[in-house]
């Protein structure tokens, strides 16, 4: 694509600067990089290196293009370069070979200073470059297209057919570089056009979203939990997002949880890392004091492995535009509610019924095409949306 013009994903003030840096970029492409020759891709046994800055959510949609790449080159392996925050992710994945960390520091969330997230970058960029300089790819695929792609890596290493979207500078390194459609468009579907250069074709309708978990008992997860197994199936609550503009206020989730409670007679656990959900379960605790044997905090009790296994087990789960959205769907029935989230772009890949409450507005008419999937546009969340999910889930219990 040198010298073809690019479209930015990004605003003018970040667009600008990218187009001056792919000056730069296409420069040194015709030079040098131009010159480097590691033949062409072996197709029998082709070794893969698959790239992501992204978080959990991100890395657990990455691995569902693993099975389509083993089932078009059955001996293939598979590398990942990503940050060290998704190895629970990868953790037991028997597709790859090895996973390599590189923290980026525009995407991690970790609680460092801006300078250490930078140092923390340049040492695992350093450390990673090391492991895989002497290592000849078949391929190298960088699904990132918004923010942070990890092109900036490939002077550094020896791929013969590098593939990516160049939305956010440095496409000047890539042999197949992509942009972004006008439509809107899923998050999967973008990742699937990367597969097209290998001879990949793959239908988001059809795709099988799967998490690598080992089986536990209802009596191994609920003794983490401090509690005897229930005799009803639980229903889940997890409302924690990792950017706080997509939270829902607090007396939401209480008026939500003490409906569900009315409901049935189900235990709820309310999982997640920070304050607000512990908050959320004293509130309701406070408010229904009958219910109180039936409330369960799951705060900083489970592992991503632990909450596959619990939502297998429940009844039905409610969750915001995060991790637990894509991790409960894989196993009961799922509502999300998606407060100013990407719409479309980035709703479920789902095994169980589940239902997209969102307000995005360019998604409003839009939905997938996948069995027992829907989604449902409304303009704010109020009430009403938390009678649409008290019916739901009547729905779901029959």
């Amino acid at each position: 694509m040198i010298g073809k013009a690019r479209k930015y994903c990004a605003p003018r003030s970040v667009a600008y600067p990218l187009q001056l840096l792919d000056v730069v970029v296409d420069g040194y492409a015709r030079g040098s990089y131009s010159r480097r020759d590691f033949g062409s891709p072996n197709l029998d046994t082709p070794l893969i290196l698959v790239m992501t800055s992204g978080h959990l959510g991100d890395a657990l949609i990455v691995s569902y293009i693993f099975p389509l790449i083993r089932q078009r080159y059955p001996n293939a392996q598979i590398d990942v370069l990503a940050g060290s925050w998704c190895d629970p992710i990868w953790k037991g994945n028997p597709y790859i070979r090895r996973v390599i960390h590189l923290n980026h520091p525009n995407t991690n969330r970790r609680p460092l200073s801006t300078w250490g997230k930078w140092q923390e970058f340049y040492q695992t960029a350093k450390s990673a470059t090391a492991t895989l300089h002497d290592t000849v790819y078949d391929f190298s695929i960088d699904v990132r297209f918004s923010d942070s792609p990890m092109h900036f890596v490939l002077p550094y290493l020896k791929v013969k057919r590098k593939i990516g979207y160049g939305t956010r500078g440095f496409g000047g390194l890539l042999d197949d570089e992509f942009f972004m459609p006008d439509e809107e468009v899923h998050n999967f579907d973008l990742i699937l056009k990367l597969l097209k250069p290998m001879g990949i074709e793959a239908d988001l309708r059809t795709v099988k979203p799967y998490f690598v978990h080992p089986a536990e008992s209802p009596d191994q997860l609920w003794s983490k939990l401090d509690r005897s197994v229930p005799t009803q199936k639980p229903i889940l609550i997890f409302p924690e997002s990792g950017d706080e503009v997509r939270m829902l206020p607090l007396e939401y989730w209480s008026e939500l949880a003490v409906r569900l409670l009315q409901e049935s007679t189900s235990p709820i656990v309310f999982g997640g890392q920070k304050a607000f959900t512990t908050n959320l379960y004293e509130q309701v605790r406070a408010a229904e004091p009958a219910f109180a044997d039936r409330l369960v905090s799951a705060v900083g009790k489970l592992t991503l492995q632990d909450m596959a296994s619990l939502s297998e087990q429940a009844k039905a789960a409610f969750t915001l535009d995060s991790l637990p959205m894509h991790l409960c769907c894989l196993g009961c029935p799922t509502l999300s509610f998606q407060k100013r989230g990407m719409g479309i772009q980035f709703f479920p890949i789902s095994s169980q019924p589940t239902l997209v409450i969102h307000n995005h507005e360019p998604s409003r008419y839009l939905t997938l095409d996948r069995p027992g999937f829907s989604s449902e546009y409304v303009t704010t969340f109020d009430a009403g949306v938390i009678d649409r999910a008290v019916e739901w889930f009547r729905g779901i219990i029959g």
